[in-house]
């Protein structure tokens, strides 16, 4: 009798690791991204492409944290319902922190790449940190397409 749900278990563990690593599929730039949300400029500046980075992700809410060479780190601050999901007993607050890499491709081509992590900030020494794979692909692919738009000066 006991050993039918420990069965059960396993095979629901099972799925579901399947199909979290199943759904982490490329978008944007072929096969060589793994980027949660990505796109490829064509015939623009460096200067265009950075200016369309930090201002279509501060038109949408968040702040430059930090950038490192090609690298944006942005934040914004999640609702409760961001807080029930990604965080625990000990969180003084969940941020979506997108971080975005841009990649020189030579020629005027550019390519951006987004991954977008759920970070619980607090007094705990265990802060948790959730790459999303899934939920919320559809926006930062809208915020992607408005990179590329106003980097190529379309």
């Amino acid at each position: 009798m006991k050993l039918l749900p420990l069965l059960s278990v396993c095979a629901l563990g099972a799925a579901t690791l399947t199909l979290s690593t199943s759904c982490r599929g490329t978008v944007g730039i072929g096969s060589s991204s793994n980027a949660f949300a990505s796109t490829e400029i064509h015939n623009s500046s460096r200067s265009s492409v950075d200016s369309a980075i930090r201002s279509v992700f501060r038109e949408d809410g968040f702040s430059l944290v930090s950038q490192s060479g090609n690298t944006y780190q942005f934040q914004k601050w999640g609702g409760r319902s961001t807080e029930i999901v990604y965080g625990t007993w000990f969180t003084e607050g969940v941020a979506v922190e997108p971080e975005v890499e841009l990649v020189v491709l030579g020629n005027g081509n550019y390519a951006v790449l987004c991954d977008v992590y759920m970070r619980e900030h607090g007094s705990s020494l265990m802060k948790a940190n959730h790459r999303l794979v899934a939920s919320g692909k559809l926006a930062y692919n809208g915020m992607m397409k408005k990179v590329k738009k106003r980097a190529e000066g379309k």
